[in-house]
């Protein structure tokens, strides 16, 4: 077996008491500022009515516009006390045993997509529901919606960025060395259950990829696509992929043909389709696509497109996603590795799936 070095630790202590109080306190704060959020909707709907005069009228409005942005401040602030406390609880794997002790999902990333991995859902939407509800209390971030939506098939595991003050949450961490950390990475490559990689143009991603497509089998492996911005510029930053991608591949043709027979050609990523009903698009989910591979190595576009499915209300237009786009691409991946190990993973129902947070247009 190869030796590996010694994982590191972020760089402050995790201290899971002060990751309680936090979480306590925020949730207080979320159910306190969605309280205030409700009333001041629902107080909008007489405050303007002159009744005792202007000067009352003038003096009812300001109360209850500061009790809006106080419940405003509130409801943002206690969501995200709660989301740095989980911090102070996620997992933080020290040895190669341990990360091995039991089946994982491997979650490759760019550093860089961090920023995109710790946003939460829109706290504020009109479009939340028929009834026009203001206030979403989840404080799940992207990673951790992710996550959830694959921990069927094993616990999350991911390479904590070396300068990382506290693990975010999501996935278990591991921290490797600045230098010497691809034989690591190879070697998690190797022993996972299934590898999510999220495209980027970094090398470190460029290579995580050639190294999939050289030690994996096709079957279970998937690219995500984030996207946090408009979708012209997730466009342009996937097309940026592609051709690094492509790129990359070729370089190290030689070196796959030696794995996957002299025949072999590097996958050329297809280009992302649009949505179905670009003008009834208002939001869409920061997990933008997934790509899946065949059996040798064609990739396959999944659009995660809410104008491709009709409901009354927000929160049934996501479930509908959910059931007619993520389920069957989940179910698919169940039935490879099933194929692939001779075992299955845990049933996978829409009712266990998360979530995703949105991004607000």
């Amino acid at each position: 077996m190869t030796d590996h070095p010694p994982f590191g630790t972020p760089r402050r202590r995790q201290r899971p008491l002060f990751g309680c109080a936090l979480r306590l306190v925020g949730l207080a704060g979320t159910a306190w500022g969605g309280l205030l959020v409700i009333l001041a909707a629902v107080k909008t709907k007489t405050v303007f009515i002159p009744v005792n005069g202007i000067d009352a009228m003038v003096r009812d409005v300001l109360i209850v516009a500061g009790c809006g942005l106080w419940g405003a401040v509130s409801l943002v602030v206690g969501l995200r006390m709660r989301r740095h406390g989980r911090r102070h609880h996620a997992s933080v794997v020290r040895t190669m045993d341990e990360a091995r002790k039991r089946p994982y999902v491997l979650y490759l990333r760019p550093f860089a997509e961090d920023a995109t991995g710790t946003l939460m859902r829109h706290a504020f939407s009109r479009w939340m529901g028929v009834g026009g509800s203001l206030v979403s209390g989840s404080s799940l971030t992207l990673e951790e919606g992710v996550c959830r939506t694959f921990s069927a098939f094993g616990r999350p595991l991911a390479v904590g960025e070396p300068d990382e003050a506290l693990p975010l949450a999501g996935s278990r961490r591991l921290y490797l060395p600045l230098h010497d950390w691809q034989p690591t990475v190879s070697s998690l490559i190797t022993d996972a259950r299934l590898v999510l990689l999220v495209a980027g143009t970094s090398e470190g991603t460029l290579w995580e990829l050639t190294e999939v497509m050289r030690l994996r089998r096709p079957e279970s492996v998937l690219v995500l696509l984030y996207g946090d911005r408009r979708a012209d510029d997730v466009r342009g930053e996937y097309d940026a992929f592609r051709v690094a991608a492509e790129r990359e591949l070729t370089a190290r043709a030689a070196e796959l043909r030696q794995v996957h027979g002299p025949d072999w050609q590097p996958p050329r990523f297809p280009p992302l389709p649009g949505f179905h009903d670009p003008d009834r698009l208002k939001w869409t989910t920061l997990l933008r696509a997934v790509i899946r591979f065949g059996p040798d190595w064609t990739p396959e576009i999944v659009l995660l497109d809410p104008t491709a499915v009709d409901a009354w209300t927000h929160e049934g237009r996501v479930r509908k996603m959910t059931r007619t786009q993520v389920l069957p691409l989940l179910t698919r991946l169940q039935d490879d590795l099933k194929g692939l190990e001779g075992t299955a993973a845990g049933p996978v129902r829409p009712s266990t799936l998360p979530t995703l947070p949105m991004d607000r247009r």
